[in-house]
């Protein structure tokens, strides 16, 4: 019994040295209430950022919970978030590269928030992500489903102007001249290329989920994956 325990310990003990050095952003998003932030509700920030900031950011909280609750039928997930206005900060808990936020979601969900990413439609999209991990788990989401579809889901709760299906057509000549957003099944395939470039995968992905997309088509996908269908068989 005792060497047991004690293998299970060392087990653990690796495991959690190896979660931090593969994930260090979602390693320190974990352990979040041992840092030096002031916390409100489920809202984490530094204690120089101002009242009404924190107001601010909780009302947009508020608002995106219910545009994506109304989304995807009811709102299952209870992620942190957490507000980095410093980049030293955002590098630290979110990603290293320059975006107004992330959700990273491993061992919980955690939305990041930079100071550029206070807004709704920002804020709603990252929500709508971790909405999907919660109704099908971290392996399905991660080994299953390709970006180019989680990307473009998320899009659907995204009402910024510039990743519009409007602006989409008149910049593709009717939708005649699309990236092929279907072979983007990875990160580093989906955000290759230009600024501009991106945008259209961003743009295109977001047309391609909204002629697929009912309620009813959603509930089926999420049910067939969950009955250990493949992404193509339940798409």
């Amino acid at each position: 019994m005792k060497k047991t325990l004690i293998t299970l310990v060392i087990i653990l003990g690796i495991s959690s040295v190896g979660h931090a050095i593969a994930l260090p952003q979602a390693t320190r998003c974990l352990f979040i209430d041992f840092y030096d932030f002031e916390k409100q509700e489920n809202l984490y920030y530094r204690d120089h950022v101002s009242a009404e900031t924190v107001a601010e950011l909780s009302g947009l909280i508020k608002l995106a919970e219910e545009r994506v609750g109304k989304f995807w039928g009811e709102k299952t997930t209870q992620p942190k978030f957490i507000y980095c206005d410093k980049e030293e900060d955002y590098r630290k808990f979110g990603s290293p590269f320059p975006t107004p936020a992330a959700a990273l979601m491993h061992i919980g969900s955690y939305i990041l928030i930079s100071k550029d990413g206070v807004d709704l439609d920002i804020i709603s999209h990252e929500l709508s992500h971790t909405e999907l991990f919660a109704r099908v788990g971290p392996i399905t989401r991660k080994f299953k489903i390709p970006v180019w579809f989680d990307e473009g889901l998320a899009m659907q709760v995204d009402h910024r102007s510039y990743y519009s299906i409007d602006t989409l057509k008149a910049l593709s000549n009717n939708f005649q001249k699309l990236p092929d957003v279907k072979k983007m099944v990875d990160y580093p395939s989906f955000g290759a290329g230009t600024r501009e470039e991106v945008m259209m995968n961003y743009r295109t992905a977001k047309y391609v989920v909204n002629q697929w997309y009912t309620p009813e088509k959603l509930d089926q996908f999420i049910d067939d994956l969950n009955d250990g269908k493949s992404f193509e068989e339940a798409y």
